[in-house]
């Protein structure tokens, strides 16, 4: 079982009058390698200024209108694909595959820069037939989103 230090729920709460949106959240051992289609969760959220991030659900809800930076840090045994969504869309995606004798850990990561509305949604979702992300006492998988303006 994980620690959740600092879980918010995504809400439209808070005072955003500083301007300041910011998450970033770890994927739990008890979801690695996950197996169901639709936003991978986050459980283990480290910061969530703006409240905007829900990691039970996995979901950002955007609380204000801007331009942000959102990045996954994967890591991966054998073969890992996931892809960045922004309201249903897929916006930008990872495949690595890593095989053979010498297979071992390693990390994939991509980032994209969107312009989001006030209650838009953005998450990371796995796909394809093997979803070899990992969370591990060594090794972290990182979601992380901000506000740039």
């Amino acid at each position: 079982m994980c620690n959740r230090p600092d879980q918010h729920k995504a809400m439209d709460r808070g005072d955003y009058s500083t301007g300041r949106v910011a998450f970033t959240a770890k994927l739990c051992s008890d979801h690695s390698r996950p197996q169901n289609p639709g936003p991978m969760k986050f459980t283990m959220v480290k910061l969530n200024e703006g409240h905007g991030f829900n990691g039970e659900s996995g979901v950002f809800v955007c609380p204000l209108d801007g331009v942000y930076y959102f990045a996954i840090n994967a890591s991966i045994y054998g073969r890992g694909h996931c892809a960045i969504y922004h309201n249903g869309e897929k916006v930008a995606s990872l495949y690595h595959a890593n095989s053979g004798d010498d297979r071992c850990t390693q990390v994939a990561s991509m980032s994209s820069v969107l312009k989001l509305s006030k209650k838009d949604e953005v998450w990371i979702q796995v796909f394809g037939s093997r979803y070899d992300i990992l969370a591990t006492e060594d090794n972290d998988t990182v979601f992380t989103g901000f506000l740039l303006g």
